[in-house]
């Protein structure tokens, strides 16, 4: 009988590098940026959950157990008057929007595009709507911010 050779599929290496550690003390910078979504995007991923989190309770706490007002136009112009409110609100809108599409993205990123090209396509379209629905919200928050 014949030996036959297998050939075993080619290990795919996260970052596109080629299986060998950078030389010590030295950061392979393609790890930072690229592979299966980028240390950036891992790390503003988590900035914004904890961002979300404080505006969220602060969010609760100041309407659900301080009880500023219920839901009407002059009492929520009345809490947005204070800058206090702006920020958090402000900080609130964009965290959702990146946390949300920033976590969209690594999914997409981990389930189908492969090539750099790609990535970078959703990349940027994803950051074009994340502006587009940011200027939005800033447009339905502007009634009570401009005062």
């Amino acid at each position: 009988m014949r030996s036959q050779t297998v050939e075993r599929p080619a290990m795919r290496v996260p970052h596109g590098g080629t299986g060998e550690a950078p030389a010590a003390g030295r950061i392979d910078r393609r790890a930072l940026d690229e592979g299966a979504g980028g240390m950036w995007a891992w790390l503003f991923q988590r900035v914004t959950a904890v961002v979300l989190i404080i505006g969220l309770i602060t969010h609760l706490v100041a309407t659900h157990i301080f009880g500023l007002g219920h839901l009407s136009y002059l009492n929520i112009g009345h809490r947005l008057s204070s800058e206090a409110f702006r920020v958090v609100d402000i900080s609130l809108l964009a965290a959702a929007i990146f946390h949300g599409l920033n976590g969209a993205r690594m999914v997409v990123l981990d389930y189908w595009l492969a090539t750099r090209a790609s990535r970078r396509a959703l990349s940027v379209a994803l950051w074009v709507f994340g502006s587009a629905v940011f200027v939005y919200g800033m447009w339905a928050l502007w009634p009570w911010i401009s005062h």
